[in-house]
């Protein structure tokens, strides 16, 4: 299952903190389940697209994502499935300084996790929680130490590499604001040495250049500072110019401070701007999820009241409608049959014409033949009876060509071909006198090559039946029709007649090929 798959990779990728820059994985996902009727993993696949959104920046569209994947969760009654979301929608909130609603989705958070005995979860509440607690301000940093130090001794327990990253850097950070220069430069500390990537770190380079910044340790803070320049967020990039321009004024170049300093707000402003339309879009998001979800029950309770009238109408309908088309269809099976009558009769007629003329023509074969044994003609005169003989023999395979079209079991399994393509199905079928007609008008125009056959290869009833299908002019693909069995079953027919009949090598060639050869061979 393909959609299954692209769901299982991208839980992978997002368990494993991948960042996911395309969603067309996760997307493939959601068009499938969202055709259905299995809710859980409908409601993951939109918690997981709402995690690529997350990835990408993409806000307004991982919202969206994380409130359906919540709706369908409670649909489900996965409580712990629901606390997932929650710690996302309540990340996105906070990321768009959305702090009173991000703190309420943490807390709920929080009390599912502990009714779950999910550690994870939990830590992840806590921090999150301790960080809001820190942005609103001085009165409230005892709190968020509190609940900052409680998640790293949970971290420490569990021993996630990532989680503590983001603890230390957050604990960082707190008391950069609360003034401890040293704390914040052990945390940094701490931060920096559990980085996988050591070169481009760009948000513990800032976070350890804030530190020795709080410190006064000034070179060191303009060392790292720079290091952390080539992060793309503009928040870092605000900071950093903050930061040297602060560095740049203590150490009296006044010039350079101010040069630094309006750097730093012109990133500073898109960072507002940007972060205003974002909360606008992540509210917006919002409401239009629960607006689609409202329209949906509604929509589920009128469909319920008219799924009866309806299917009653319907009932009544196709009633209406099967019996017109049985009436069609007897009628149009008495004009087939009355068309076939009239076809049959014309074919008849003119199989007659073209076995008298055939007859006309063996007899003048005959004539030339024995001409051909006398010995008063002199080479000239036999070279022209051969010519002329060539030419009978020519004309009269043509015949033989023309007679095998028209006749009626050619007819017959042209219809079988024709009503197999209109309806997958005919109520004709090739019987045994209709096999042995076929068999005798082959050897009549393939000079007797199915008594060769037989003569030479001990070949099944069916087998000669395939062959002299192969020697028409009918597709291929169509002779399961006639023989009544699938099509795979007629090219493994054809190959064991030609490999081990024949003694031919496997796709060297084809039956088709070695019957017409093997006629050439003998005319």
């Amino acid at each position: 299952d393909r959609a299954y798959y692209a769901l299982l990779l991208t839980q992978a990728r997002d368990k494993n903190y991948v960042i996911q820059t395309d969603d067309s994985l996760i997307c493939s996902a959601i068009a499938y389940y969202n055709q259905t009727n299995n809710t859980n993993l409908q409601a993951r696949s939109y918690y997981y697209c709402g995690c690529v959104y997350r990835d990408m920046k993409r806000t307004e569209e991982a919202i969206s994502c994380f409130f359906t994947a919540n709706t369908l969760a409670k649909e489900i009654k996965d409580v712990s499935f629901q606390s997932h979301i929650c710690n996302n929608i309540g990340y996105l909130y906070y990321a768009q300084d959305l702090n009173e609603q991000a703190d309420s989705i943490y807390r709920e958070a929080e009390q599912i996790a502990i009714l779950l005995g999910d550690s994870l979860l939990q830590i992840e509440a806590l921090l999150q929680q301790g960080m809001i607690q820190m942005e609103k301000g001085k009165p409230f940093y005892p709190k968020a130490e509190k609940l900052m130090l409680k998640a790293q001794y949970m971290a420490k327990m569990i021993n996630n590499k990532t989680l503590n990253r983001t603890i230390l850097s957050a604990l960082s950070t707190l008391y950069y604001r609360i003034g401890d220069g040293e704390k914040a430069v052990e945390f940094a500390k701490q931060n920096f040495d559990l980085q996988n990537d050591t070169v481009c770190c760009y948000n513990a380079f800032y976070i350890l250049g804030n530190a020795y910044y709080k410190n006064l340790q000034y070179d060191s803070a303009t060392f790292y500072l720079y290091k952390a320049l080539p992060d793309k967020s503009y928040a870092i990039k605000a900071g950093v110019y903050k930061r040297l321009s602060d560095i740049a004024e203590v150490s009296g170049n006044f010039k350079a401070s101010l040069d630094l300093e309006q750097t730093g707000s012109i990133y500073m402003d898109s960072l507002r701007n940007n972060r205003n339309k974002q909360a606008y879009s992540v509210i917006a998001a919002e409401k239009n999820t629960q607006i689609v979800h409202q329209q949906k029950k509604h929509n589920s309770v009128i469909s319920k009241y008219n799924g009866f009238l309806l299917s009653v109408v319907a009932t009544a309908f196709f009633i209406l409608v099967m019996l017109k088309r049985s009436r069609r269809r007897t009628a149009r099976l008495q004009e087939e049959k009355n068309r076939l009558k009239e076809i049959q009769a014309a074919m008849q007629q003119q199989n007659a014409k073209l076995e008298e003329k055939q007859r006309q023509k063996e007899s003048r074969i005959a004539f030339l033949e024995r001409e051909l044994e006398q010995l008063h003609y002199d080479a000239a005169q036999k070279k022209q009876l051969r010519n002329e003989l060539k030419l009978l023999n020519y004309e009269r395979e043509l015949l033989l060509t023309s007679a095998q079209k028209y006749s009626d079991v050619e007819a017959k399994m042209k219809q079988i071909i024709q009503d197999y393509k209109v309806r997958e199905g005919s109520e004709l079928h090739m019987e045994k006198e209709d096999w042995l007609q076929l068999i005798a008008e082959t050897d009549r125009r393939w000079n007797h090559i199915t008594l060769r056959l037989c003569a030479d290869y001990t070949l099944s009833q069916e087998e000669i039946y395939l062959c002299c299908l192969y020697l028409t002019d009918l597709p291929v693909s169509y002779f399961g029709c006639l023989l009544d069995c699938k099509r795979d079953t007629i090219h493994k027919k054809a190959n064991r007649i030609v490999e081990k009949q024949m003694g031919f090598p496997h796709g060297s060639t084809s039956l088709q090929k070695v019957l017409k050869e093997r006629y050439t061979k003998t005319i």
